[in-house]
């Protein structure tokens, strides 16, 4: 009985151990969020030093609960953009997945990825989506050609990253993997580990895109799962 309880109980560990989300942002009341702009609420600030303020929660739109980020920039003559900074642990420096819900529009909103150590010049990656482009900056630009999303629906928004070999291993658009191949990060001074993460637009025409539910997971090694296992099995096998 100790046994199966005992396989039960690290079975349970490996499945929690497997995928740990470790950030995650819905626009939500709940999470203290009000409808209106978005700079000054939780620690996200405007890029640009910009006084117009282009990026609101709204109620409008949202892929779950009753809000999202409505994109609306870009500011005439500039881009425009909000970053929010984030903390997370990533002790065994395990693959990790950036992801975010992405309602487009006709013009681009890029998603940029900075690292811990540094500003702007420290990214780890770019994604550059709009109705009719996709493409990305990890290494080299990756153009995706004409993805042909509908503004009308929600589109999930997926980067698996290896710090360890310092690469974006997969994008995914949906449950589709877009990119299979290996690229290493945009700045060679990127070291992989999320510092803070910027919405932006371009110059101009209005983007009128909504953002909602961005998350940062951790996917630990199989090396770690292994290890775990051993230790499962030295156990059981002491207690027989």
């Amino acid at each position: 009985m100790k046994k199966i309880f005992l396989m039960f109980v690290l079975a349970a560990a490996a499945v929690s151990f497997a995928e740990e989300q470790v950030f995650f942002c819905g626009f939500e009341e709940s999470e203290g969020y009000a409808l209106g702009p978005i700079t000054g609420q939780n620690d996200w600030t405007e890029l640009f030093g910009h006084t117009v303020n282009l990026y609101d929660v709204t109620n409008v739109f949202s892929f779950t609960g009753g809000q999202s980020l409505y994109v609306f920039g870009p500011r005439e003559g500039g881009d425009t953009g909000v970053k929010k900074a984030v903390e997370y642990e990533n002790p065994h420096q395990g693959k990790f997945l950036f992801s975010y819900m992405l309602k487009p529009g006709e013009r681009y909103v890029r998603m940029y990825l900075y690292d811990k150590t540094g500003g702007d010049n420290h990214r780890i990656a770019v994604v550059h989506i709009n109705k009719h482009e996709l493409y990305i900056d990890a290494g080299g630009t990756w153009n995706g050609g004409d993805p042909n999303l509908s503004v009308d629906e929600w589109y999930k928004v997926t980067l698996l990253f290896d710090p360890m070999d310092r690469v974006l291993e997969e994008f995914y658009l949906g449950d589709d993997i877009t990119l299979d191949q290996i690229r290493e990060y945009c700045d060679e001074a990127a070291t992989g580990d999320i510092g803070s993460f910027a919405i932006r637009t371009g110059w101009n025409d209005p983007t009128d895109a909504c953002v909602d539910d961005i998350s940062i997971e951790l996917i630990p090694e199989p090396a770690c799962l292994g290890l775990l296992a051993l230790t499962g099995l030295f156990l059981l096998r002491r207690r027989g």
